[in-house]
């Protein structure tokens, strides 16, 4: 396009501005020259400082354009949070001829539509960029350089549908200059919290859910709100727990009760004399309905019995807790069942401190290549036919007793979470879900065949996994944030636009779906480009050639 044929096209889109402009400038000339206060001099002086002035304010809205050459085989495409001095900093490193801002990349693309076919390895600084930009960058060379400022979540997720009992666990990282503390609340109790150092942190926070429904945490940085984080809770499927006790204690009597009040079926089998044995049962189904196990909780001195060897063969779950000698009780269980457990002794007292009114055995147990930790206690399972757990907490009662019942629920939630057996109808979905954002929602062992599931309304079809014939996946984007259906019974909240978790996660779906395109067009050493004077600039002119106007009558000449 000519530059006669650019002024053109400008003119005829704004030309009734420019009449506007060139008749106030008319009106105020004719006004000047009739003055006759105004000795020759100084009239000149003044009807050139308004020419000027109004030529100022025609550029401005005229924004003539300045054309170079730039090599673009680098390019450094930026959103407009990230400062210059990093910018710099960022082109410096990656040796970039050229930085574009995600406007001057949309005015130069509306220019020329061949233009971002020149360009070579674009570089995406940042992560604010419009759709419009993303979409036209999809079969580009791309490396995209996130920027987060500081106390900005950089990286959020959770589960966004969750089983009453288990546990809720919240991952991120979030840059700080200086010493915080992150608190995940619930209402105005502390759910968990951590001292956030200088720097880059990542943080992880893990809780029972214990509510039914919709629930609303709050993520807060020195008590100011940093992001609510929502999630739905639903009604576990009950299974059954039997107790093999040799003598009645208070440690299994409270974790019978907890089991209980969660709705499980639970039978425990006590010794009360040689060949005599009491049952006692909770929440029982029938009396005619035999009571098959799917988790079996006793003491390492029952290792061998039979109806624990019983379970394992038929990988159902084992939980040994109340050790008392656990270099004694680790071979006893190991010949028994065929596990590898082995410990370390950590400390020659008879406990150790974990929290208050929570203490263990002081000893570590060495990881396996089969065995998994529980959290950060002293609890692991052990994967064989079945599972086997093994725990070297003492007794944790004491904490129901002391009121903390949410550190009782997280343990034992925990262990529970590892040990009970597959559940039907699993839905899977990460949060968090953004409007108009892909979102991945997998269903693993479903009660009912089926190749279909209801989103927010709409009906969408169901792929199933070529590794576990039992997976079923789509992927689906939500029109409306808020909390929306999921099938008849479940719910998910949808957020809105949100700054940078959204854009980022838009941006790595767009490098994770179009990975495998290559841009094998010739690509220019440099090309011609063309760019405007910052607004800040014109500001200082105009402002500048008013304040001349007001000097003016106040100087002699």
């Amino acid at each position: 396009m000519t530059f006669t044929v650019l002024i053109l096209s400008v003119l005829q889109s704004k030309w009734l501005l420019y009449l506007c402009l060139g008749i106030v400038l008319l009106m105020q000339l004719w006004l000047l020259l009739r003055s006759a206060n105004l000795t020759k001099k100084r009239l000149w002086i003044r009807v050139c400082l308004n020419v000027l002035v109004w030529l100022v304010v025609f550029l401005f809205v005229f924004q003539p354009e300045l054309t170079y050459t730039s090599q673009t085989n680098k390019v450094i495409l930026t959103d407009s949070n990230v400062p210059k001095t990093y910018v710099q900093k960022v082109k410096d490193s990656v040796r970039a001829g050229e930085v574009l801002s995600n406007a001057e990349f949309i005015r130069l693309i509306g220019k020329n539509p061949h233009f971002i076919d020149q360009l070579g390895h674009i570089f995406l600084l940042g992560q604010n960029f419009s759709s419009e930009t993303l979409g036209r960058l999809s079969q580009k060379n791309l490396t995209w350089l996130p920027y987060f400022s500081a106390e900005q979540l950089q990286d959020l997720h959770w589960n966004g549908i969750v089983k009453k009992g288990d546990i809720q666990e919240v991952n991120g990282k979030i840059a700080v200059g200086d010493t915080h503390i992150l608190r995940l609340k619930y209402a105005n109790k502390v759910l968990d919290s951590l001292v956030l150092e200088k720097g880059l942190n990542a943080f992880h926070f893990s809780f029972p859910a214990f509510t039914i429904g919709r629930t609303e945490t709050t993520l807060t940085l020195d008590n100011e709100p940093l992001q609510h984080i929502h999630f739905y809770s639903h009604t576990p499927q009950p299974f059954n727990v039997l107790f093999i006790l040799q003598n009645p204690d208070f440690e299994s009597k409270n974790l019978s009760e907890w089991l209980g009040k969660n709705n499980h079926r639970v039978e425990i089998i006590t010794t009360i004399a040689k060949d005599a044995q009491s049952k006692v049962s909770i929440n029982k189904a029938s009396q005619s309905k035999t009571f098959n196990a799917d988790v079996v909780i006793t003491d390492p001195t029952n290792a061998t019995h039979a109806l624990v060897k019983k379970a394992v063969n038929e990988g159902k779950s084992v939980l040994f807790i109340n050790a008392m000698a656990p270099e004694q009780d680790t071979k006893v269980i190991n010949q028994a069942l065929g596990t590898n457990w082995r410990i370390k002794r950590t400390s020659n007292e008879q406990s150790v401190n974990i929290a208050d009114n929570l203490s263990a055995l002081p000893y570590t147990l060495e990881t396996s290549l089969n065995q998994q930790s529980v959290g950060t206690y002293p609890i692991a399972i052990q994967k064989k036919v079945g599972k086997i757990g093994l725990s070297l907490l003492n007794e944790t009662f004491p904490l129901k007793l002391s009121g903390d019942s949410l550190t009782y629920n997280k343990i034992w939630a925990s262990v529970l979470q590892q040990l009970s057996p597959a559940q039907s109808d699993n839905v899977l979905i990460q949060a968090p879900v953004f409007v108009n954002t892909q979102t991945s929602v997998t269903i693993n062992n479903p009660s009912v065949t089926t190749n279909k599931i209801t989103l927010a309304g709409d009906t969408t079809q169901l792929s199933q996994s070529a590794v576990n014939p039992l997976s079923f996946s789509t992927d689906y984007i939500f029109r409306q944030s808020g909390w929306q259906t999921l099938q008849d019974s479940l719910n998910i909240f949808v957020d809105e636009a949100s700054g940078g978790l959204q854009q980022s996660k838009q941006i790595q779906q767009m490098l994770l779906a179009h990975q495998k395109f290559e841009n094998n067009s010739s690509v220019a050493s440099a090309q011609v480009l063309t760019t405007t004077l910052p607004d800040w600039l014109w500001y200082v002119l105009i402002i500048l050639g008013l304040a001349a106007l007001w000097l003016e009558p106040k100087l002699s000449f």
